[in-house]
C-alpha cells in the first residue's frame, strides 16, 4: 500500500509494506503521550517511516505512491496525505473507511495512474470488519495544479495493503449488555498503537460511540446517550486507567452503574497492563458497587461473573449417546482412558438423536424419536417432558444461558424454530412454548445451528435452493418479542484463505470465533477450521484425518473441542492434537 519516491521506490516499498499504523477509521487517537504506570509491552511490529509530502517535479506515478505512503500512517486529519490531492478533492475527501487490498500500480497514461488488484475487505465507519473477495481497478485521475501533478480522484477512505493490514491491525472487542444481564462482544480493528493511553482513548471513544449498526437492535449501553470524555484522552497510571465521563452518568442507579462499569472495564482490559479502572465525574471519583473503598478503582476481577460473555459452566461433565442402544450415558475421563456410566434410569429406553446439557449441569434437552419429539430432562430427577412432537427432521437441540431451549424441525411442511422457556415455579411442567418467526429460514434449509455464549448471535449453517452451503451469523432480538434476524452471510470462499466448499457442524469456540467442519475441495476429508465471526480470519484447525466427521462439541470457556465421527469414533484436540478420545459415539455434549 505504502510506495516511495525516486530513486528509494524499491527500498522504501518494503519498509513501507511493513507499516504499523494504516488509517485510524474516525477513531481519535491524538493527544498528549500519557504516564503508563508498571512494565509496558513495546510495540513489537512499529516500523517508523516517515511521512513526507510531495516534493517540487513528481510525476504522475510518484504522487500516487506518495499519497498510498502517507494513507497508511495515522496522522490528525491525514493533512499529509491531503497534500497530493488537488484542492477540491482534499475538501471532499474523507478518511473514515478503510479499504483493504491486494494488486500493484499501472501507469496507464501520463494523467492516469491505476490500481489494479483484488479487493480483500473494508473497514466500515465503525470500524467493523467485512470480508471481499472482488476486483479491484481505481484509476487516479491526475491534473496539474499551480504547476504541480495532483489526485483529482482519489478513492474514498484509506487504502489499506493486505499485508499490513494482517501484520499492524488488531481486533478488540467493545462491550455491551445482551438481555440485561451479559456482556456480547461487537469487534472492531485499530491501527497498533505503541502507546497503551492512546488505544485505551480509541477504544472508550469508539465505546461511547455506541454498538455497531448490525448488532445495535440486538443490544443495550448503560452508558446513557451523548456521554462523552470530558478529558480527551484516557490516563492509565500504575495499571490504573483514568476515565473522565462527562455529567450524564452522574445520577445512574447503582445497577446501571455496575453495568456501565462492566462495559469499560471489559473493553479497557484488552489494552496492555490495565489491571483497574477509576471513573471520574467532574474531576471526582464515581463510585460503582465493587469498587475498591478507598480508591473507587474498578478492578478486573471485581465485576460479577455472571456478566461474563461466555457463561460460568458448573463444570464440563460430558454427557454421550451410544451409537447402538438406547439411553444416555455419563462419561468420565480416568488416568487411563474415558469411559461412560449409565445415566439418568428414566432415560434408559429412548432412543435418542442428539442432546444438549444447561449451564448449569442441571438439566438435558432431548431430541428422540428419529427426530420427532423434543424432550427436556431435569437430571435430579431424570423424568423427561415432552416439549414437542408431531414433527419431523429436529435438528440438535441447545440451551442459551438463560435457561432457554431452542430447536428448529420441520412442521406443516416448512421449517419452523421454538424456543423453550422453563416453568421455575413448576419444574415439573414442560415450560412456554414460543415459535420464532425468523427471515434466515426463508429460501433455506437450515442444516445446523449454534447460539452464541453471550446468547444474543447465532451462528447456522444453511442449505439454499441453489444447493449452496452458507455459513453466517443472525443476532436475537430479545424486546416486546424474540427475534431472529439480520443474517449476515461470511465469505469463507475467498481465495486468500481456505475455501470452505461444504459444511457439516459449527460451534462457537469462544465469544467471537467458530469452529466449523468443512470440505474444501470435492473429495477431500472433512477437517476443523477456526473462522473469526465477521470471517477476517479463516485457519485449519489440525490436520484431518480418517474422521469422516459429523459433529463438534465444543467448552467455550477452555475452548476444548470434540469431534465426532460418522462410524461413532470421537477424537478430542489436547492443544496441539486431536487424539482418540472415545468410541461407539453417536453424538457428545458438553454444558451450554
Amino acid at each position: 500500500m505504502t510506495r516511495a519516491q525516486r530513486h528509494l521506490a524499491g527500498i522504501l516499498l518494503v519498509i513501507a509494506s511493513l507499516l504499523a499504523a494504516a488509517g485510524c477509521v474516525s477513531v481519535p487517537v491524538t493527544g498528549p503521550i500519557e504516564k503508563v504506570g508498571g512494565s509496558q509491552p513495546p510495540c513489537q511490529n512499529c516500523v517508523n517511516v516517515e511521512v513526507a509530502p510531495p516534493a517540487a517535479g513528481d510525476g504522475p506515478r510518484q504522487i500516487v505512491e506518495g499519497y498510498l505512503r502517507a494513507t497508511s500512517n495515522y496522522q490528525p486529519n491525514y493533512s499529509v496525505a491531503r497534500q497530493f490531492l488537488t484542492r477540491m478533492a482534499a475538501e471532499k475527501w474523507s478518511p473514515e473507511e478503510v479499504s483493504i487490498y491486494r494488486g500493484s500500480l499501472v501507469a496507464a497514461a501520463r494523467t492516469t495512474v491505476t490500481l489494479s488488484g483484488q479487493l480483500v475487505g473494508s473497514l466500515e465507519k465503525d470500524r467493523t470488519y467485512t470480508a471481499h473477495d472482488q476486483p479491484l481497478e481505481w484509476n487516479f485521475e491526475l491534473l496539474q495544479e499551480d504547476g504541480e501533478w495532483r489526485i483529482d480522484k482519489p478513492p474514498p477512505g484509506l487504502m489499506v495493503a493486505e499485508y499490513s493490514f494482517k501484520s499492524f491491525y488488531q481486533p478488540y472487542d467493545l462491550y455491551f449488555v445482551g438481555n440485561g444481564r451479559s456482556l456480547v462482544p461487537d469487534p472492531i480493528y485499530l491501527p497498533a498503537l505503541s502507546n497503551p493511553a492512546n488505544v485505551a482513548s480509541a477504544l472508550m471513544k469508539a465505546l461511547l460511540t455506541g454498538p455497531s449498526k448490525w448488532l445495535r437492535p440486538a443490544v443495550s449501553s448503560a452508558i446513557p446517550p451523548n456521554t462523552s470524555l470530558s478529558v480527551d484522552s484516557v490516563t492509565i497510571t500504575n495499571s490504573i486507567a483514568e476515565v473522565q465521563l462527562s455529567d450524564s452518568v452522574a445520577a445512574l442507579p447503582d445497577p446501571q452503574r455496575s453495568l456501565l462499569a462492566a462495559q469499560i472495564v471489559y473493553t479497557l482490559r484488552q489494552v496492555g497492563g490495565v489491571k483497574g479502572v477509576v471513573i471520574k465525574v467532574n474531576q471526582q471519583p464515581f463510585r460503582v458497587p465493587g469498587s475498591d473503598p478507598s480508591t473507587l478503582a474498578i478492578s478486573v476481577d471485581a465485576i460479577s461473573r455472571d456478566m461474563d460473555p461466555i457463561p460460568f459452566v458448573t463444570g464440563d461433565q460430558l454427557y454421550a449417546v451410544p451409537r447402538a442402544g438406547p439411553g444416555v450415558k455419563v462419561v468420565t475421563t480416568t488416568a487411563d482412558s474415558p469411559a461412560t456410566n449409565p445415566g439418568p434410569e428414566p432415560l434408559g429406553k429412548l432412543t435418542v438423536d442428539a442432546l444438549a446439557v444447561s449451564t448449569t449441569g442441571t438439566d438435558l434437552a432431548l431430541t428422540t424419536d428419529n427426530q420427532t419429539t423434543l424432550r427436556r430432562a431435569p437430571l435430579a430427577s431424570g423424568q423427561p417432558l415432552t416439549l414437542l412432537n408431531g414433527v419431523t427432521e429436529l435438528l440438535r437441540p441447545q440451551f442459551t444461558r438463560y435457561g432457554e431451549i431452542w430447536d428448529i424441525g420441520v412442521q406443516g411442511g416448512r421449517q419452523r424454530m421454538w424456543m423453550f422457556t422453563a416453568d421455575k415455579n413448576r419444574p415439573e411442567r414442560p415450560g412456554i412454548k414460543i415459535e420464532i418467526n425468523s427471515p434466515v429460514l426463508q429460501d433455506s434449509k437450515v442444516a445446523a445451528f449454534k447460539i452464541s455464549p453471550d446468547g444474543t448471535r447465532m451462528a447456522l449453517v444453511r442449505n439454499t435452493t441453489a444447493g449452496k452451503h452458507e455459513l453466517g451469523i443472525a443476532r436475537i432480538v430479545r424486546s416486546d418479542r424474540i427475534m431472529v434476524d439480520g443474517w449476515r452471510p461470511l465469505n469463507i470462499t475467498q481465495n486468500h484463505m481456505p475455501r470452505i466448499e461444504s459444511i457439516r457442524d459449527v460451534a462457537w469456540l469462544d465469544a467471537t470465533e467458530l469452529m466449523v467442519l468443512g470440505i474444501t475441495d470435492q473429495g477431500t476429508a472433512v477437517a476443523p477450521f477456526r473462522v473469526v465471526e465477521d470471517a477476517s480470519r479463516i485457519t485449519p484447525e489440525g490436520e484431518p484425518e480418517n474422521w469422516d466427521a459429523v459433529g463438534l462439541a465444543v467448552l467455550p470457556r477452555t475452548q476444548t473441542a470434540i469431534i465426532i465421527g460418522k462410524r461413532g469414533h470421537t477424537w478430542k484436540d489436547n492443544g496441539s492434537q486431536w487424539l482418540h478420545f472415545l468410541d461407539n459415539v453417536r453424538t457428545i455434549a458438553y454444558p451450554g
